[in-house]
């Protein structure tokens, strides 16, 4: 096992952070192709220069910041600097647009928005047009050179911020995250969570996967999205080196692969089909990797096992999270493929599931039904939102996952799929999960989704969208026939190719 110095027993992980600015300050903390190194000191001091930066602006705990900016050095400066003042980051996707934002600005009382310029969007300038409607929106913080009249400079508040000038720290009970899931414009489903679960849940899964300071660890997911930002704060817990991916292509993917060695991967389904398919793997198999962990949706495990014949030292596992829940599974890192390929492991510490069927009433394995999880890291309500409350969970306290499964004869578990996903044809219950894990394996589709259609006669008709493979085509005759190869009845056929 490799040696690394000796961790306090840290309650944030901002004590993490600056733990390793003590003990390993020349140590990367960041590192991306486009943007260099952030040493785990410079991260540190960066971070609370820019907190104290913040602080001069009147923000202070339980302020929201919202941010929306690629996965780049500066989003995880923002975010600890955010930690230090107690103010709550608030994170908006990269694809969302003035409509999107507009409701969750308003629903948080946002008093600043982190942002810069992405290809043709100028987030800049949608801001401030928001700052005009948003009464609390006070600031638009830039990064880059696209900073205009109304607009602060991210990089001179750096600069300019003097951390003598900081309040105490606050501690693992201040909220530091606004994280926004499924929801209405009216009424945005939004998960707050404290400093000390994060560092809570990083410790749990750094251990699950047998994580150190020695590694080097690549975030393909998005840092605005709960799953990248917890993968983060597993690397930083244990002094490891982070290298986010700062927006997805497949060849971006693989120049992160081959140029950067890292040695675990954090990966949704989609980035490992669409990488497979473009067929850079076959050119440069990278030999650094030891681990994918794969999350974010149901890994056809096809794909799994595609991606890792590619990975000369590596294999692949899966995990299970979601906002309300954060990191919950992961498979035994140790584990069969079967296992790792085919299901998203077992429970954390501190949490407790059971299965239950259309009435509520608990089952066995192997029988399927929807998985509900309680334990430490399980939210106790979203924000102001009481209908969301009263539907998610159960009389007796469970949160409801919403996810179809069951237990395999390991107690591994297995997601088939979503229960608001099911279609109902002619009373007939499909569940697209089973079909799209078949066609997530054709060798001219990137990645597959199956939806309901409504029908005057049999109520809902099966429509399949995918994305392909550059330069390839499909024929839903084609698709049906691979389907029929594969032993798929009929009645769970697509009757529509988008």
């Amino acid at each position: 096992m490799p040696t690394q110095p000796a961790q306090p027993n840290a309650g944030t992980l901002l004590d993490r952070l600056w733990h390793w600015a003590s003990a390993t300050p020349d140590k990367p903390a960041v590192e991306t192709l486009a943007d260099g190194q952030l040493t785990y000191r410079e991260l540190a001091e960066k971070s609370d220069s820019f907190a104290a930066a913040l602080w001069r602006l009147g923000i202070g705990p339980g302020d929201h910041i919202a941010i929306q900016l690629p996965s780049v050095p500066e989003f995880l400066v923002a975010y600890y600097a955010a930690c230090r003042i107690g103010a709550v980051l608030t994170t908006m996707h990269v694809p969302y647009r003035q409509e999107e934002l507009r409701p969750m600005l308003k629903f948080a009382k946002a008093r600043a928005a982190i942002c810069t310029v992405v290809g043709a969007y100028d987030a800049p300038e949608t801001m401030l047009a928001l700052a005009g409607e948003i009464d609390s929106l006070d600031h638009v913080i830039v990064v880059g050179n696209s900073v205009r009249e109304g607009c602060l400079s991210f990089d001179a508040m750096v600069e300019s911020g003097d951390p003598t000038t900081l309040p105490p720290m606050p501690g693992p009970n201040a909220t530091c995250t606004l994280c926004f899931t499924s929801g209405t414009a009216a009424a945005p489903k939004g998960v707050e969570r404290k400093q000390g679960l994060m560092a809570e849940n990083a410790a749990r899964f750094v251990e699950m996967i047998e994580m150190t300071g020695d590694d080097r660890v690549m975030i393909a997911p998005p840092l605005t999205h709960v799953f990248g930002l917890l993968c983060s704060g597993n690397a930083v817990y244990c002094g490891a080196t982070i290298l986010p991916v700062p927006l997805f292509t497949p060849q971006t993917y693989v120049d992160f692969l081959t140029t950067l060695a890292p040695t675990v991967i954090y990966s949704a389904p989609a980035h490992l089909a669409a990488t497979l398919k473009s067929g850079v793997l076959d050119r440069e198999p990278p030999p650094s990797v030891r681990d994918v962990i794969v999350g974010g949706s149901i890994c056809p495990p096809e794909v799994a096992r595609q991606f890792e014949d590619k990975l000369p030292n590596g294999r692949v596992g899966c995990l299970f999270g979601m906002t309300e829940a954060l990191l919950t599974t992961q498979t035994d890192i140790h584990g069969t493929p079967e296992e790792r390929h085919g299901t998203v492991g077992k429970l954390a510490d501190g949490l407790a599931l059971r299965i239950v069927d259309d009435a509520g009433n608990s089952i066995e394995a192997p029988d399927c039904g929807e998985l509900q999880l309680s334990g430490y890291s399980i939210l106790s309500e979203y924000c102001d939102n009481p209908e969301a409350n009263a539907s998610s969970f159960t009389a007796d306290g469970w949160f409801r996952t919403g996810d179809l499964a069951y237990l395999d004869e390991k107690g591994n578990i297995v997601i088939t799929g979503r229960l608001k996903d099911i279609i109902n044809r002619g009373g007939i219950k499909i569940n697209p999960a089973d079909i799209e894990s078949l066609l997530d394996g054709h060798e001219n589709i990137i990645q597959s989704a199956i939806v309901p259609m409504p029908d005057e006669v049999l109520g809902e008709r099966i429509c399949l969208y995918v994305v392909l493979k550059p330069g390839s085509t499909i024929t839903l005759e084609e698709v049906l026939a691979y389907l029929q190869d594969r032993g798929t009845a009929k009645m769970r056929w697509p009757e529509r190719l988008e």
